[in-house]
């Protein structure tokens, strides 16, 4: 029996979790956790519908109505239940509720100056208490953090409350890579296979209108295998490879961050050890191959690299999102251009953002961001 805790399960990604979980046999108790108490318990309900016509297996859908920004709310949550995994997936707001926030010309400004390295403050304050109440609950069983894990989760591991991995971004992109891949050989898509290291930045190019020339010197690692043959050279050759991507890559589609979630859920309760693409495998900064072992996320590094290698990848996406270094104990410094755009446009002026600060700092965001739409209204 396995039980796996999804907080923050009415928001979009986490209603797409619940439902894509409920099929999975491995999970015999869902524990939907959210303060919307009519939408959690139609979820329930759906939930338990879906199971009875398309599992064998019994389930057990526990509906938890709780506000997690009270103080040991979330503790609670994981002492009753004692998760084999819990799934943070809790995000207070959201990139796309702030980019409906402010006027359309200033948010696009914000969006290709300031990048979303600077919003860090909105996006680590709920992580960060809901990993120190998994610390205070005993540390029970495994965590999928959803929140910018190629940043958000490097700082949780500084300040040594590292979760076991992300999901979405790099994953949606490897598999994106793969399916296109797949198309142009006419093979079956289990017949290739794809190695990839990438960042946040990657992901977010993909639905960008920005120039392909935004990729020079900025460019993730990328092989594609066909029955064992490095088919990578002419693939890349082909000048459309890239723009097709673009073009498939899943924007504002919930259902690929939850699926990938699900993927990842069912390898660690399994202990299943077959390498897979994960977003931020062991809390790194960015996706890449890793299996799971009883240690947790072991990443694997493809043939002629090194983890020096993959590093300095996510150092390249880190600094096209506007974070110029993110040090050991989480201590993040902001570009130049980002800290600079965020000033003008937002009147937001961090140019270093450290763990204990975040609080704080992300009350200012938002008085900020308020000012702005008052002033705008």
């Amino acid at each position: 029996m396995a039980t796996v805790a999804i907080f923050g399960s009415a928001g979009v990604v986490g209603l797409e979790i619940a439902r894509t979980m409920i099929f999975q046999p491995d999970v015999t108790r869902l524990v939907l956790v959210d303060i919307a108490e009519e939408k959690m318990r139609t979820e329930a309900n759906d939930c338990m519908m879906l199971a009875e016509k398309m599992r064998l297996e019994s389930v057990e859908v526990i509906p938890v109505v709780t506000d997690l920004t009270r103080d040991g709310a979330i503790q609670e949550v994981l002492e009753v239940y004692a998760p084999d995994v819990s799934i943070q997936a809790a995000i207070p707001i959201s990139w796309y509720t702030l980019a409906n926030s402010v006027p359309k010309e200033t948010w696009k400004r914000v969006n290709f100056e300031a990048r979303i390295g600077p919003f860090l403050p909105l996006l680590l304050s709920f992580p960060i208490k809901f990993m120190e109440a998994w610390r205070a609950a005993g540390s029970p069983g495994e965590v999928i953090q959803l929140s910018l894990p190629d940043v958000v989760n490097p700082v949780l591991k500084g300040m040594g409350l590292a979760p076991s991995c992300g999901s979405g971004n790099t994953e949606n992109l490897c598999s994106t890579l793969r399916l296109e891949v797949a198309d142009r050989l006419s093979a079956p898509t289990r017949e290739v296979d794809v190695r990839l290291i990438s960042h946040h930045y990657h992901s977010w190019f993909m639905h960008s209108p920005s120039d392909l020339s935004d990729l020079d010197d900025r460019m993730f690692y990328f092989r594609a295998f066909w029955n064992s043959s490095d088919v990578t050279d002419e693939i890349i050759a082909q000048e459309d490879f890239l723009p097709k991507i673009r073009k498939r890559y899943p924007y504002q589609r919930p259902r690929f961050a939850a699926t990938s979630v699900v993927k990842n859920t069912v390898k660690m309760l399994r202990g299943d050890s077959v390498i897979t693409h994960v977003c931020s495998p062991a809390s790194l900064g960015g996706g890449m191959d890793a299996r799971f072992t009883a240690n947790g996320w072991e990443p694997v590094v493809p043939n002629g690299l090194t983890m020096a290698d993959a590093e300095a990848i996510y150092d390249v996406g880190r600094k096209a999102d506007g974070i110029e270094t993110l040090a050991a104990d989480g201590t993040v410094t902001f570009t130049d251009k980002a800290h600079g755009a965020m000033q003008e446009l937002l009147g937001f002026d961090c140019k270093v953002l450290r763990p204990e600060d975040v609080h704080d700092r992300r009350d200012e965001l938002l008085t900020c961001i308020q000012s702005l739409r008052k002033a705008a209204a």
